[in-house]
């Protein structure tokens, strides 16, 4: 088979990782928060349509063809990703909390969603089939550690300060603010790093 080629593997981690963070983010570390802040399990049970912009995804995919490239679009949602983690730190200390955060979560969701589509095309277009076999499970454990992190580190993490600190939302924005840093230097990362691959234009659609 064909070797990796170079420049290959320090992209697939990153971008796999980044794909999985906000995903829980969304979907787990929300109900962790606002259990932690009191709201009723009702209430948080409602949450559950956070999942919608991963189910639907496919309805907005073209657009990701059809406008830009593969590469911009995810250095931008990562950027949007970023500003709204920063934006979700601020919120929680506004009296009105529950609905300032499940909005930035729906943005983030749908943000996330579509770096999703970005990523697996960008994927697809960069790596040779060869390749994409040969990164098949690098790609695999990088997408659970990234939910390990967020779901296992993260929320652990949240929990102790909650102790430390004596001020539940502090603690929640403390993450939000990790998060944030963590978009941030992926955005430059991948400005930096990331190949920019021939296959990789406006219009064109990512072929499996």
């Amino acid at each position: 088979g064909q070797r990796p080629q170079r420049g290959d593997a320090r992209q697939i981690p990153t971008l796999y990782f980044a794909e999985r963070l906000p995903y829980h983010m969304v979907n787990t570390v929300s109900t962790f928060i606002y259990k932690s802040m009191g709201v009723s399990n009702e209430v948080i049970g409602y949450t559950s349509y956070l999942y919608l912009p991963w189910v639907i995804k496919m309805f907005w995919g073209p657009m990701v063809d059809l406008y830009g490239t593969k590469r911009s679009w995810l250095r931008h949602m990562q950027l949007l990703m970023a500003l709204s983690f920063g934006v979700l730190a601020v919120a929680l200390f506004s009296p009105s909390y529950l609905t300032h955060s499940l909005i930035v979560f729906t943005v983030v969701a749908f943000f996330s969603a579509t770096h999703d589509i970005a990523t697996d095309g960008f994927y697809m277009l960069t790596l040779s089939p060869e390749n994409q076999a040969f990164y098949v499970g690098i790609r695999s454990l990088f997408y659970r550690l990234g939910a390990i992190f967020t779901t296992g580190g993260l929320v652990v993490w949240a929990g102790n300060m909650e102790k430390s600190l004596g001020d539940i939302p502090q603690a929640w924005a403390n993450v939000m603010w990790t998060g944030a840093a963590i978009f941030a230097a992926l955005f430059l990362f991948h400005t930096l790093y990331l190949p920019k691959p021939a296959a990789d234009v406006r219009g064109r659609r990512q072929e499996s």
